[in-house]
């Protein structure tokens, strides 16, 4: 017992390892790390400028006050979020918002990218010296379902001169105003390099941590559940087997809400199973102690009707807009779980049985949630490295391994008192005795097996099933993949307008007489690599490679009503790839890209090695244009300048003799329109 208040004692030192940062009003880019992260694993993006910062603030709105030029001494200075208590007391009125921040920049600093992540929820526009680097979601349509997570994407810039710049943000949220809650937003500044490498671990780690976990306790609550069904008089495993269903919910949940970008606010269902989940948690808890420790019911039936209340508010608050369940929650949580680990306690000084092994984790679990609350009140927010992830992961599985460990000690206890049993039976029948010791353990032995034999094919069906989809996404789009997945076919369908993208390296029969065969693959898998990335960007779906050439089309099988403009954007990103890598490699490849928009049939060909294609006589257009095309250009048919014209600065070739097709207008894209 003293060790294990020792082990809770030494807890509390960790709430006093952060240290408040004062924040900073200009930021010097010469501070940030330029260093590459290679191996690095954790979470946030620490490597960069990452804090709060004093902006110049001001809740007007004008397009004037993204110029560098302009003189914004006379505004607040502030930062970039509002406290629930600073809107109710109505610092913000309904409208956009403007914030800028002073950047220096020195002359190491001219040229080198750096990287702009933030965190929120809203509109936003983000200007460097007058000039647009990012944007989320369309003020023009100011409703909460055209507010964006802000840390949707992140932000690239690059400064060409030193000196002093300026950043500026114009940023709405009309909801948080209405609901009184948080507005603002928070922004961090890193080199790409770091950026990537952290966003992979990070990626990687979350999914494998919260899958994994959420699976865990999604297996516990199984195995229990059955136990249940097995012996209805043990309901403890009932109640344990809702609390690690419920767990194992909160951990899909905040799993679907990390990879989808969106809060977990976003959506009814989400709010729903969230709160359904918070209440389950306290329901069987409690629930779970009282029926161990305590023949007094009155508190769980307390606890019962507040679960009830909590959930009826929370439905309310759904349809009607209020906040009763902000009142009800806390209440619940307060009263579930203070009961719990009174109980516990008294249960640990009565010295009854299994209180010990069942309250080490419950108190464990309590103690590191006392250290995080101080934490927050000591430093304002939570850096999860270092000790804090280790105890983070002790104390959630603290709980379910405790009661685990007791369930386990208590059926051990109980194959004690039958063992004492049997030994009685045995000084009647020592015959009979060896029977059933012999019975018990084939039995157990055919348990053994068959549940690792079961156990064993479950995985092997789960992973063969895993590489059988992601394969199939690999050739596939996804929605005919899921289309051939749940009817076993796939219909071809008639697309009324989308635009064909066809590239060819010109130069490439030359260049491959004088490579050898590994640099050759190499050199096409590094150009197909970079254009899949770029098709992905902008929406664009691949649909084959042949040879040297490269085939894609934008509007399909998700009609897009920008097709054409992406299949423009993509083709220009290509050039620039092409051209970046022809400096960089000594032989360089040169390229030609056409694009052509109108109707074609798309669809899945054969029953063997299929693949998804598409035809008519937009594709054969398209391939027209790639071949009248001239290197290091884009070259469009009328049908697609007639859809692009007004945000690209094209140039007229006139009429041009294609080979089947006659004389065909023909235009070279130059860069997209800087009025647009």
């Amino acid at each position: 017992m003293k060790i294990f208040l020792y082990a809770l004692f030494l807890l509390f030192p960790l709430a006093l390892f952060a240290r408040n940062q004062q924040p900073a009003d200009t930021l010097y880019l010469k501070d940030i790390s330029l260093e590459k992260i290679n191996n690095e694993v954790e979470f946030g993006f620490a490597s960069g400028m990452n804090g709060e910062y004093l902006w110049q603030f001001q809740d007007k709105d004008s397009s004037v006050f993204s110029s560098q030029d302009y003189i914004d001494t006379h505004w607040k200075k502030r930062p970039s979020s509002f406290t629930a208590q600073e809107i109710a007391a109505g610092a913000i009125t309904q409208g956009a918002a403007w914030f800028r921040l002073y950047l220096v920049a020195d002359s190491s600093n001219l040229a080198q990218p750096y990287v702009l992540t933030f965190k929120g929820t809203g509109i936003a526009e983000v200007y460097l010296d007058g000039q647009s680097i990012c944007s989320f979601g369309n003020f023009s349509e100011n409703a909460p379902e055209a507010y964006e997570s802000l840390t949707a994407r992140p932000a690239f810039f690059a400064v060409k001169t030193p000196g002093l710049h300026v950043l500026s943000v114009r940023y709405r949220n009309d909801e948080a105003l209405k609901e009184k809650d948080t507005w603002g937003f928070s922004m961090s500044v890193s080199n790409p390099d770091t950026f990537i490498a952290l966003m992979k671990n990070n990626q990687i780690l979350i999914s494998i941590f919260l899958i994994g976990t959420g699976t865990l306790f999604f297996t516990l609550f199984f195995v229990h559940f059955l136990l249940f069904l097995f012996y209805h008089k043990e309901i403890s495993n009932l109640y344990f087997a809702l609390f690690n269903l419920s767990i194992s919910i909160l951990l899909y949940l905040c799993y679907y809400v990390i990879h989808s970008n969106r809060d977990i606010s976003y959506g009814y269902a989400n709010v729903l199973i969230l709160a359904l989940g918070c209440i389950v948690v306290c329901f069987s808890m409690c629930a779970f102690t009282t029926t161990l420790f305590s023949k007094r019911k009155t508190v769980l039936r307390i606890v019962a009707l507040l679960s009830l209340l909590t959930f009826v508010f929370s439905i309310i608050d759904i349809y009607f807009n209020t906040n009763l369940s902000n009142y009800a929650m806390p209440v619940l949580l307060l009263v579930s779980i203070g009961y719990t680990i009174i109980r516990m306690i008294i249960a640990i000084v009565h010295k009854t049985p299994g209180s010990i092994i069942l309250g080490f984790g419950i108190l464990f679990c309590t103690a590191f949630v006392f250290s995080l609350l101080l934490t927050v009140i000591f430093n304002g927010t939570i850096n999860l490295k270092g000790p804090f992830i280790i105890f983070f992961i002790l104390a959630l599985f603290s709980i379910p391994v405790s009661i685990s460990s007791f369930l386990a000690w208590r059926s051990a206890a109980t194959n004690r008192n039958l063992s004492k049993q049997l030994a009685t039976v045995e000084n009647l029948s020592q015959e009979k005795q060896s029977i059933l010791e012999n019975q018990k353990e084939e039995l157990e032995k055919e348990v053994t097996i068959r549940t690792h034999e079961v156990m064993q094919q479950k995985k092997e069906i789960e992973e063969e099933k895993k590489k059988s989809d992601t394969l199939l996404l690999n050739i596939l789009p996804q929605e005919i993949a899921e289309e051939l997945k749940q009817k076993g076919a796939s219909k071809a369908q008639q697309y009324a307008e989308v635009s064909v993208l066809f590239t060819d390296f010109v130069n490439f029969t030359q260049i491959s007489e004088q490579l050898g065969v590994d640099e050759l693959v190499n050199e096409l898998n590094i150009n197909f690599t970079a254009f899949d990335q770029i098709m992905e960007k902008y929406g664009l779906e691949k649909i084959k490679t042949i040879g040297d050439a490269y085939l894609a089309v934008s509007g399909l099988p998700l009609v897009n009503a920008q097709h054409a403009q992406n299949a423009v954007l993509a083709a220009l990103d290509i050039l620039d790839f092409v051209s970046e890598r022809k400096q960089k490699a000594p032989y360089g490849l040169d390229i030609r890209i056409g694009i052509n928009s109108g109707a074609l049939i798309a669809g899945i060909i054969g029953v063997k090695k299929f693949a998804y294609d598409i035809w008519g006589d937009t594709v054969n257009i398209a391939a027209r244009m790639e071949q009248n095309s001239l290197p290091g250009k884009v070259n469009i048919s009328a049908h697609t300048f007639a859809l692009v014209k007004d945000n690209f600065n094209c140039t007229a070739r006139g009429k041009i003799q294609a080979k089947g097709k006659g004389e065909m207008e023909m235009y070279f894209v130059n860069a997209p329109n800087p009025k647009i």
